[in-house]
């Protein structure tokens, strides 16, 4: 599944995020205070003589660059200052970037003054030997000089030239551009209308039109559009990445990603396959772009004109997108397709979308997703990445705005690769302090990999009466939390953790809840499971806690109208039907989908799903990251977690509720068994009156639950006498 990468494998162009340094941090920091240590000697000595004592070293240190560089010898300290700052930074953290143009610039200004002292007292010689004007530096560069040119023009030179690369070295010229870039005309600016669709991501030239085109259209892939390309790809660069954060994983911890590119040939071949396909059903219409991604080509098709017969005579009229749509399987035929989808139309664009496999398909990494502008740009602590669209383009989405997400997809698809992934990005940019992880894997082998990473608050669960237990504890710490805002005078858990940093108090960590496969537990108890998540899917926002939640199955038993109604963010990878389509995205499209991490993404504000291709992360890179926050955290506490006294023990017998015997006699008079009527009458919690309702059917006083109804049939007449005995009988 690795393909053979490895780190070293990094573009030369692509940024590496923070470099460790090439020193060891005692030695950067000992080389820097001592360079520290000596610039302060070296004023010292350089200060008049009896100042203060001077020693023997000392006086021939300072000795030795008075004679080499006259009164320039003043530089010597600020050099050796600024280098132990730089090592200093170096052994901190990634230092900034060296500016050789100006570090050039500057000893060019340097020396030309050095030489410009020793030409105004006529190269003497006497002079530079006793540490005056420029020294021998100065003297020996004058004298050559003087040699070539008269005093005036070498005395003109060098002052413009230290002039010129001073102010180089400054940025002077720099700042000027800026202040004067409003002002000035933009004839550089691009004209004519904008292309209708973004090139790719990596180049890959766009194809022109077919030459034997009916009509007079024009070239849908023109070699015009490359032109407009520059300014696409310069919008990322004017944003500058942050420095990441010392203390969270370095990137180079994962792996890095592998450019490619598809034939224009093939891509020239397939938009003519399309607009001949589409003529032969009498439907005109050209191919006008081309969004080339990882794993599919999407081609931008424009409708055409059609002549309609009118009273009036004929009328020119748009072809309808139905008609496109209609033809998705003859175009799948014509262009040997195993997997056709049409995006009729593109969410605010004018042409229809088809979307074929990509034949030179490019695994999607993580890293350069967490390195794009893109992410940056979400500007939260709990961004993700959730992959490249289909031009490939980064796409990145805030969990925290979501508020839950829910992911569905077959098996194979990639619904777990994107859980791993999801919380990868959390844990490399998020500290144990500040986010708490709760993962449940009722197949016990998908989410194993993150077992000892000190963010997880407990074991990986899998046993449903273990996670009905935890999901009880986090409803519960819901409610705590909002009774802590309650009594801190907030409304949201960003104001409350503002407010516990001001007061110099631990932060209140967000709580990410992942839930590998919710058909098992819906199959164990669906009452109480669609109780929990329902519950903490509407209140849960405001405290932090976010939920994750996927299935295989995605039925209507399983992701019920209420599940479904409180999650607004979904993830749909392939699945068998469009009925399943429509349960997840509430329209088809998921059926057409390639597999192994292709998906549509559905966010809370978007007006239709984007087509994405999910990152792929590998059990090594995994395994780097829970070993460096092992490394960095200490192991993980063997305290059990805080739902442990919460879950029942099934071997010691049954249990009964004691309200039990009360709600017999209300099931028994009223002939109604219905656990939100034993939750209204006993004002109690859902998940209690399920369990009451369970223990009234072990006791035969109800039957069991009959499939569409949650009503059950009460089989005790009314006024039969019920009295629960010391035994339970």
């Amino acid at each position: 599944m690795d393909r053979g990468e490895t780190p070293s494998s990094t573009p030369p162009t692509a940024p590496d995020g923070p470099r460790r340094p090439s020193l060891p941090g005692w030695a950067a920091n000992a080389l820097g205070i001592g360079l520290l240590a000596l610039a302060a000697l070296t004023v010292v000595g350089l200060l008049p003589p009896g100042t203060p004592p001077q020693g023997v070293l000392l006086a021939r240190w300072v000795r030795l660059w008075r004679m080499l560089l006259g009164w320039g010898a003043w530089a010597v300290p600020f050099v050796l200052g600024w280098l132990g700052l730089r090592l200093l930074q170096v052994a901190a953290g990634p230092p900034p970037p060296w500016r050789w143009g100006r570090w050039l610039a500057g000893e060019t200004a340097y020396f030309a003054l050095l030489a410009l002292l020793g030409v105004l007292h006529a190269a003497d010689l006497s002079r530079a030997l006793a540490g005056y004007d420029g020294g021998l530096v100065g003297w020996s560069l004058a004298a050559l000089l003087l040699k070539i040119l008269p005093d005036w023009l070498a005395v003109m030179g060098l002052l413009a030239i230290a002039l010129g690369a001073g102010s180089v070295a400054v940025g002077l010229w720099a700042w000027l551009g800026q202040r004067l870039q409003p002002v000035l005309p933009a004839s550089t600016a691009p004209t004519g209308k904008p292309a209708p669709v973004e090139t790719q991501r990596h180049p890959t030239p766009a194809p022109s039109a077919p030459a034997g085109a009916a009509g007079p259209r024009k070239a849908g892939l023109s070699p015009k559009k490359p032109k407009e390309k520059p300014q696409t790809k310069a919008q990322p660069q004017q944003m500058a990445l942050p420095l990441r954060d010392k203390n969270l994983p370095p990137l180079d911890l994962l792996d890095a990603e592998q450019e490619g590119g598809t034939d224009r040939a093939y891509i020239e071949a397939i938009s003519r396959k399309i607009e001949e396909t589409l003529a032969e059903f009498e439907v005109p219409a050209r191919v006008v772009g081309v969004r080339v991604g990882p794993s599919v080509i999407q081609f931008a098709v424009e409708p055409g004109f059609v002549e309609k017969p009118t009273p009036d005579g004929p009328r020119r009229q748009r072809v309808r997108v139905a008609q496109i749509v209609n033809l998705r399987r003859d175009l799948a035929l014509a262009l040997a397709v195993r997997r056709l989808r049409i995006q009729a139309p593109v969410p605010g664009q004018p042409y229809v979308g088809i979307e074929i496999p990509n034949p030179k398909t490019r695994l999607v990494r993580l890293r350069p997703l967490l390195e794009s502008p893109e992410f940056h740009k979400v500007n939260s602590p709990l961004a993700i990445a959730v992959g490249r669209g289909v031009a490939g383009e980064v796409v990145a989405a805030d969990l925290a705005a979501m508020p839950h997400l829910l992911v569905a997809g077959t098996t194979g698809s990639g619904k777990s690769i994107f859980l791993k992934a999801l919380l990868l990005t959390l844990v490399m940019n998020l500290p144990p302090q500040d986010l708490r992880l709760i993962l449940i894997d009722p197949k016990r082998v998908e989410l194993s990999h993150f077992r000892g990473l000190p963010h997880l608050m407990g074991p990986v669960e899998g046993e449903p009466k273990r996670v009905l237990a935890l999901l009880q504890w986090v409803v519960a710490e819901m409610q705590r939390r909002y009774r802590l805002f309650e009594k801190a005078r907030v409304r949201d858990i960003r104001s409350y953790r503002n407010r516990l940093a001001r007061q110099g108090k631990p932060p209140l960590p967000y709580l990410v809840v992942v839930i590998d496969e919710l058909a098992d537990l819906m199959m164990h108890a669906p009452e109480q499971t669609e109780f929990a998540l329902v519950r903490l899917a509407q209140l849960a926002r405001a405290t932090g806690i976010h939920l994750v939640v996927s299935t295989q199955r995605p039925s209507v038993d399983v992701i019920t109208g209420l599940i479904k109604a409180n999650f607004p963010a979904r993830v749909a990878f392939q699945v068998a039907s469009s009925v399943d389509s429509r349960v997840i995205l509430d329209q088809p499209g998921a059926e057409s989908l390639l597999g192994r991490g292709d998906m549509l993404f559905q966010p809370p504000d978007a007006p239709a799903p984007l087509r994405v291709q999910g990152p792929f992360v590998s059990e090594r890179e995994i395994r780097r990251v829970v070993a460096f926050w092992q490394q960095a955290e200490g192991p993980p506490e063997e305290a059990p977690p805080p739902w442990e006294n919460l879950v029942g023990d099934e071997e010691e017998g049954p249990r009964w509720d004691p309200l039990l015997e009360e709600a017999a006699r209300i099931v028994i008079e009223t002939q109604r068994a219905h656990t939100s009527l034993i939750q209204r009458r006993l004002r109690i919690g859902y998940p209690r009156a399920a369990r009451i309702m369970e223990q009234l059917e072990r006791l035969g006083i109800v039957g069991p639950a009959s499939e569409g109804s949650r009503e059950r049939v009460v089989l005790v007449e009314p006024g039969t006498p019920f009295h629960l005995g010391e035994e339970g009988t």
